[in-house]
């Protein structure tokens, strides 16, 4: 007999309300991302709420007129919810996968395969049904892709509003997910998807020591952030250290591939129906490709 597990206020309103929705259609019930992170400071700061639905089928799930992905974001309390669904065929299946989830498909299962990255909120422990992700070959460009979709909404927000909070969160994402993709290209066989992990494997890595302390250092203003709302440092003088610090990096080559400037202008423009702020950064970056280019 499925039972929920012992959680918070919060985390129980949502699966009464997903219990209620979709009824017998649901076999677990996931929570992922820093909420449910117990290796995280007590006053680390959440606004939003990761869920993973694992149901028995989509088609009684609505879906917007755009995409056949089911998922919804939804308000309990102060806290906004992204809840995607996903089936257990699906998680077998790259190719099937992709079209239920926006997700990466590798780092998906790295969620839900490890009790580490992920906490059974209800139902049926499903773990043993997850693929290996060390089957797969991981697709870099679709992660790296990810980590600067969040420095462009956070470039995006400013343009907006000065010193807009949801434009620091982002930019707080954006460092939190590249730390993630250099301690995976890095150590082929990482597998924690946790802030705190993530901070604790790049001091492990062996790099460059300037491209270390940089890194360390955004993430740990990164966790500044999270845990007073503040950075230490000016945050648009420390946004731009880390575009430029970033865009470095993929040109030098010793990440999962270079990139010279028109191709990285073109995957930037591909991606998530285009990165316009982050072009307009990499346009006034010409000189960081054709400087090293020459030397």
């Amino acid at each position: 007999m499925n039972k929920i597990k012992r959680v918070d206020n919060i985390t129980s309103s949502i699966i009464k309300y997903l219990l209620t929705s979709l009824k017998g259609d649901i076999i677990s019930i996931f929570g992922i991302g820093s909420y449910y992170d117990k290796n995280l400071p007590s006053d680390w700061r959440n606004t939003d709420i990761d869920v993973i639905v694992i149901v028995s089928t989509l088609e009684k799930i609505t879906k917007l007129s755009w995409t056949d992905v089911r998922y919804e974001v939804r308000k309990f309390d102060s806290h906004n919810v992204w809840i995607g669904y996903n089936t257990i065929k699906g998680l077998k299946t790259k190719k099937l996968f992709v079209q239920e989830s926006f997700a990466n498909y590798e780092w998906s299962l790295l969620d839900l395969k490890f009790k580490e990255n992920s906490q059974l909120l209800y139902g049926e422990d499903i773990r043993e049904q997850v693929p290996d992700p060390f089957n797969f070959d991981f697709d870099y460009n679709d992660i790296l892709a990810r980590c600067l979709y969040h420095l462009d909404k956070s470039l995006k927000e400013s343009k907006i509003q000065e010193n807009s909070a949801q434009a620091m969160r982002e930019f707080t994402k954006a460092v939190f997910k590249f730390g993630f993709y250099l301690c995976l290209f890095f150590s082929k066989r990482y597998y924690l998807t946790s802030v705190h992990n993530i901070s604790l494997q790049l001091n492990k890595l062996e790099l460059d020591a300037d491209m270390q302390n940089s890194m360390l250092n955004f993430i740990n203003e990164s966790i500044i952030y999270r845990r007073t709302n503040k950075f230490s440092k000016r945050f648009e003088i420390l946004r731009k250290n880390y575009v430029f610090f970033t865009l470095s990096l993929l040109r030098s080559g010793i990440l999962h591939r270079k990139y010279e400037f028109q191709e990285l202008l073109i995957f930037l423009k591909n991606k998530f129906n285009g990165m316009p702020y982050l072009i307009s950064y990499l346009k006034k970056a010409k000189n960081i490709f054709y400087f090293s280019k020459t030397n």
